[in-house]
């Protein structure tokens, strides 16, 4: 089968160099990086993470937006709140609360 996509021109770079690295072509390159996405949604599915470990690092989480919202669509559940508790969120809304000393200290310095 042929599949199109168009990608940022960075990530196409990298494609090409990758493919001229491992002496692959770009279609290769493409297929296992599908294969890696397939089984990664499959343990996103089953309520698992990814993780990449090994040498002296620490463990580090693979994510990407996509599987973010796979494992939060998993985990979706009912939240049932009576009328005054929804009067109060909506006061909230209405009226937010005066942003701290902290968050403002953030924000400056970004």
């Amino acid at each position: 089968m042929r599949v199109e996509a168009t990608v940022p021109d960075s990530r196409g770079n990298v494609l090409a160099e990758l493919a001229q690295e491992l002496g692959a072509s770009r279609s290769q390159i493409v297929d296992e990086a599908l294969t890696l996405f397939f089984r990664a949604v499959m343990e996103v599915r089953r309520g698992r993470r990814l993780v990449s470990m090994g040498g002296a690092e620490p463990a580090c989480e693979l994510v990407t937006p996509t599987l973010t919202q796979l494992e939060w669509t998993n985990q979706r559940q009912t939240l049932t709140l009576a009328s005054t508790e929804m009067e109060r969120v909506a006061e909230l809304l209405e009226s937010p609360a005066a942003p701290t000393d902290a968050l403002k200290g953030i924000m400056r310095s970004r």
